[in-house]
């Protein structure tokens, strides 16, 4: 006979005691668990916090550049096709700086020109079409309505500037003739200048930091703008050498005002070696005697939380770097949590009455 097997407890298998965890070894899994957990945590926020001053980067950088490329754009085309003095609404002449205060800045520069707005049109036929010798009426192809108003002021090719006194579908009335020798030939594009202004919104404005094109905010995070001015004052087809720089040769301190730190090459110049602090009647005149403009674009990275909010610092709590700005005349200060960017180009006025 085989003996009797013994009875197994209760939920007991047949084949070996089950056993649960004891308290001890379900706390340190517990905490194997908890310590895995709050790593992956940690990087995921690392991760996170990354991210978002990458973006923050990107946009900052794309603002400043984008910044540059527009102002850059309407200051090289200004006095284009020689306009008469306050012949735009907003100019008084070609060039109109916004910084004639003597020393250092403590804000923003502003700057309003006289430029090209767009191309209303081609001409439809040679102008004057002989035998005529002259005529103030011109005929357009392509002028869509409203195009063109009566007051507005067009070139064509740089070369004849005038007013419209008068607009009848496609043909416009000019204030002045078209006389031979001077002729254009068909096809020849018709533009409309303006008078542009840029200047910055402060802190108090919601939302602060942009810059304005005629009023109308354009870009976003954008702390300052600057100007200096190459000059040919004197009219002998060079730039004028200013105090503190090398004789005979243009470097960065014959751009005016010239109190702020410059660099030529490898050679630093320190704030206050020029000594130059307030611009020649004539860089306001028509035709301006300014030639270049270094132009400084001072840009703020925009934390999501406080875009458009009034009085703000945009000060970003994740980023614990911070450093000062100089551009042109303006330091800006230090200030922990706050990125900045700052780009200079110097820009050629391409104006057709000084070429």
């Amino acid at each position: 006979m085989r003996p009797a097997r013994k009875a197994l407890p209760m939920g007991a298998s047949d084949g070996a005691w089950e056993q649960g965890f004891t308290l001890i070894e379900l706390m340190i899994a517990v905490l194997i668990f908890a310590v895995i957990s709050l790593a992956a945590f940690s990087v995921l926020s690392t991760s996170q916090q990354a991210a978002v001053m990458n973006d923050q980067t990107v946009q900052l950088q794309r603002n400043v550049r984008l910044a540059m490329d527009l102002i850059a754009r309407d200051i090289r085309m200004t006095g284009y096709g020689n306009p008469a003095a306050g012949s735009l609404a907003g100019c008084a002449n070609h060039l109109n700086t916004g910084d004639q205060a003597v020393g250092a800045d403590t804000g923003p520069d502003s700057i309003s020109v006289m430029t090209i707005d767009q191309q209303v049109g081609t001409l439809a036929a040679q102008t004057p079409l002989p035998p005529a010798t002259l005529t103030n009426q011109i005929t357009l192809s392509g002028l869509a309505a409203g195009a063109v108003a009566v007051g507005d002021v067009i070139t064509l090719e740089g070369a004849f500037t005038a007013s419209v006194n008068a607009v009848a579908g496609s043909a416009l009335t000019l204030s002045q003739a078209i006389q031979n020798p001077i002729a254009f030939q068909a096809g020849t594009p018709v533009l409309r200048l303006t008078c542009v202004t840029y200047d910055v919104t402060g802190i108090g404005v919601t939302p602060p930091f942009q810059l304005r094109r005629n009023g109308t905010a354009i870009v976003d995070g954008i702390e300052s703008i600057q100007f200096a001015y190459a000059v040919d004052a004197n009219g002998d087809g060079q730039v004028d050498d200013q105090a503190g720089g090398v004789a005979n040769q243009v470097d960065c301190l014959d751009f005016i005002p010239n109190n702020g730190p410059c660099t030529d090459g490898t050679t630093n110049y320190a704030a206050g070696v020029g000594t130059v602090t307030t611009l020649p009647a004539s860089v306001n005149a028509t035709p301006t005697s300014v030639r270049q403009v270094r132009i400084t674009v001072v840009a703020r990275a925009i934390p999501s939380s406080a875009a458009n909010v009034a009085n703000n610092t945009w000060k970003d709590p994740t980023f614990t770097g911070g450093s000062a700005v100089t551009a042109e005349d303006q330091v800006i200060a230090s200030a922990p949590g706050i990125r900045r960017r700052a780009l200079t180009r110097v820009v050629s006025l391409r104006d057709a009455s000084q070429s």
